[in-house]
């Protein structure tokens, strides 16, 4: 006979609680972590509304998996990352038939990430000074033009 997990040897109460809490963590994504836990999305978000220590443990493990995800994106700014280099739709590959790659590095995650560390330097429309603080002058050179 098939060993199977019937509803009695599935985890129950807290053990449930600490595996959502666990996938959600590295996922990031309740609907996934519920999934993942073996419980409806409607469950967790009662769990969370009635329990203040577990909805403290949600907001860190949603912290650590936007720590994980901002990590992704520094490295992937900083250090690049392979991509398969592309012709007529197809990959291309070298002499010995290995796939060829060139490193790419993303500027709009370095600039979200600028954004985000350094606003007042980086965010649109904001800068250093304050517009009633810049204070233009002409120049004689000016003047002439």
């Amino acid at each position: 006979m098939e060993n199977r997990r019937g509803k009695r040897d599935r985890p129950r109460g807290e053990a449930l609680k600490i595996l959502f809490l666990d996938h959600l963590r590295k996922a990031g994504n309740v609907s996934e972590a519920a999934r993942a836990a073996g419980v409806d999305r409607k469950t967790v978000y009662n769990w969370r509304r009635g329990n203040h220590l577990f909805s403290e443990r949600w907001k860190l493990a949603l912290e650590e998996a936007t720590d994980m995800l901002e990590a992704e994106a520094r490295r992937r700014a900083l250090e690049g990352y392979e991509e398969p280099v592309l012709y007529a739709g197809r990959v291309i590959c070298d002499p010995e038939g290995k796939p060829m790659t060139r490193k790419r590095y993303s500027d709009g995650l370095l600039r979200m990430l600028l954004r985000a560390h350094r606003p007042a330097s980086f965010c649109q429309g904001r800068g250093i000074f304050e517009e009633s603080e810049i204070r233009l002058s002409l120049t004689e050179s000016d003047e002439k033009l």
